[in-house]
């Protein structure tokens, strides 16, 4: 079935080159890293935005819920073997730490000897290479307050397509994000997000179990084959967003206003649908019996 395949070739190469190196503009790309960096700089640069990201994570663990979920899911569990979980943006060793899990951590910007410093995009498709050469995907991915931080909507879609082509068949994914990026974006909704997720192949379990917060969203995704239906329902809630015709955008300035998910193209494992939204125009003859 094609849900055990490894996700399929897109246009410009190998299967196993991650969707981002897809040509962008370069001007957008340097607008984008220009702003990310200003903002950066505002708050102290990368270490102490990481200071801060450490403290956060302190009073709100990602890692605790985590291990409790796989643990209601059977994976974590006595006279089992270790569940492999590959972090993503690891900011701190809670998660390695945690006992029975076997955690590959990775970060752009390393603060710990135990933390591979790697950009995740980067990561062949398809789960960690063995000795064998044979690839072995894993049993659960987190992405914590990661996402957010990706300077471009449509590497924030190429990040996700990559999540998917790390796991297993139902796999868990583990996403968390302010909640303010989904309550103030100006394209994207709690519910248009949980599509966007659904149209790559990780389908949240919006009943399940997830920390009380104000301030954060978490979702717990089953990985399985990409939902080309939930992704044009996606794309066509953020079409009438960004039109103006759905509800109407916040203030620019406010917090997370600019958070959104460019969704369009190879989905992954064969799926795919149009770059971008098309509203259906009236044919000429319905025009002309008007």
């Amino acid at each position: 079935p094609k849900a055990n395949q490894e996700p399929e070739a897109r246009e410009e190469g190998d299967e196993r080159v991650p969707p981002h190196h897809r040509a962008a503009s370069p001007h957008h790309v340097d607008d984008e890293r220009a702003k990310c960096a200003e903002e950066l700089q505002a708050i102290g640069g990368v270490d102490a935005y990481q200071q801060a990201s450490q403290f956060n994570t302190a009073l709100h663990s990602t890692s605790r819920w985590v291990a409790r979920r796989l643990r209601a899911h059977g994976v974590l569990a006595a006279g089992k073997p270790a569940p492999r979980v590959l972090e993503i943006g690891a900011i701190n060793t809670q998660l390695l730490d945690t006992p029975g899990l076997h955690v590959r951590a990775l970060d752009l910007n390393s603060q710990d000897a135990r933390i591979e410093q790697r950009d995740f995009l980067t990561l062949p498709l398809g789960g960690a290479l063995e000795a064998s050469g044979a690839s072995r995907p894993y049993d659960a991915l987190v992405c914590s307050m990661v996402l957010n931080c990706v300077p471009d909507a449509r590497r924030r879609f190429d990040m996700l397509v990559c999540m998917r082509g790390q796991l297993r068949v139902g796999g868990l994914c583990f996403v968390v994000l302010p909640g303010s990026c989904l309550a103030h974006s100006h394209t994207l909704t709690h519910d248009s997000f949980a599509d966007c997720l659904r149209g790559v192949g990780l389908a949240p379990d919006l009943a399940a179990e997830t920390p009380a917060s104000a301030k954060l969203a978490y979702f717990e995704c089953a990985a399985g084959l990409p939902d080309s239906a939930a992704a044009l329902r996606f794309q066509r809630a953020r079409h009438e967003r960004r039109s103006g015709h759905g509800s109407q955008p916040p203030r620019r300035k406010s917090r997370g206003a600019d958070f959104d998910v460019d969704l369009g193209g190879a989905l992954g494992f064969g799926e795919r649908i149009g770059r971008s939204f098309e509203a259906l125009q009236p044919s000429r003859a319905q025009k002309e019996q008007r």
